[in-house]
């Protein structure tokens, strides 16, 4: 199957201590909205995002397909290879970082190029998405994910790029949907006028998520960071770690991400031409009936 993650099942159950029979549980009663060919790896993300609570993992299944369902413009169009996929990688740098001591999934983004007019808001965060996934489909369910992102090359006519709209389902799907539990926000070369990105949007973001976030400025003091997060040899060298620059990791990551694209598509075909579980069997209900 093509939609499959591509991480070790076995390997990442036995990790993060999941059972099959919760897995299987997921799957009965059916789930509206959420496709009849949901693989065990995909379920095993979200079982263990919600610290293996059925109840609480079905809420999400259920608002995980519901927003992408319900935001095209963030996760429709996924081809690694389109242009406006291009553009981003382009112009901005996303990639995961190797997982921490702790096991923490890291994803880090920030513009290569500070020019305003290349930055298109939704196309970013449609690709910022894909990067999640692509982390997930290497690294599988893990005790949490880190997002960091570098201000370096922000301005403030990024901030007339934004969409309050898409910001909005940004912040729902991260907070509400995402198979992966948000262990913490770091935003290092935090730019002056951070206060301002603060005000357009801190209206959508939970008071939880907030107590999650680390501002580092560029003269900050990285040692408790590298002790307390994320150490030296998981960081590229752009930030005082052991590993390769930002645009070499951008680079190695972008060719393993084109790799994924039957994955993308496939996806795709999944949440959009699948028949969910529930509409089959009332169709066949209906079907009998007549």
């Amino acid at each position: 199957m093509e939609h499959d993650l591509g991480y070790n099942l076995e390997e990442a159950l036995e990790r993060e201590g999941l059972s099959r029979e919760d897995l299987k549980a997921l799957r009965n009663p059916p789930i509206e909205g959420v496709p009849s060919s949901i693989t065990d790896k995909q379920l095993a993300c979200f079982l263990d995002a919600c610290d293996k609570n059925i109840d609480e993992t079905r809420k999400v299944l259920k608002i995980y397909y519901d927003a992408r369902k319900n935001a095209p413009e963030l996760f429709n169009n996924r081809d690694p290879l389109s242009a406006p996929v291009q553009q981003c990688f382009q112009n901005q740098d996303y990639f995961p970082l190797p997982t921490t001591p702790s096991g923490y999934s890291v994803i880090f983004h920030r513009l290569k190029n500070p020019k305003a007019s290349n930055y298109v808001f939704d196309e970013a965060i449609k690709t910022y998405f894909m990067t999640i996934d692509s982390c997930l489909y290497e690294q599988g369910p893990r005790p949490g994910i880190i997002f960091l992102f570098d201000m370096k090359n922000v301005g403030l006519m990024h901030l007339t790029r934004i969409n309050l709209s898409s910001v909005r389902k940004f912040f729902s799907y991260l907070q509400e949907g995402l198979p992966a539990k948000l262990k913490a926000i770091h935003v290092v070369n935090v730019v002056s006028f951070f206060d301002k990105i603060l005000y357009i949007i801190k209206p959508f973001i939970h008071a939880e998520i907030l107590n999650m976030l680390y501002l580092h400025t560029s003269n900050a003091n990285f040692e408790k960071f590298y002790e307390e997060w994320i150490p030296k040899q998981c960081l590229p060298s752009d930030l005082g770690g052991d590993l390769k620059s930002v645009d070499e990791l951008h680079q190695e990551h972008l060719a393993e991400f084109e790799k994924q694209r039957p994955f993308f598509l496939a996806e795709e075909r999944q949440r959009n031409n699948d028949t969910p579980l529930i509409e089959s069997e009332q169709r066949l209900k209906s079907l009998s009936i007549d």
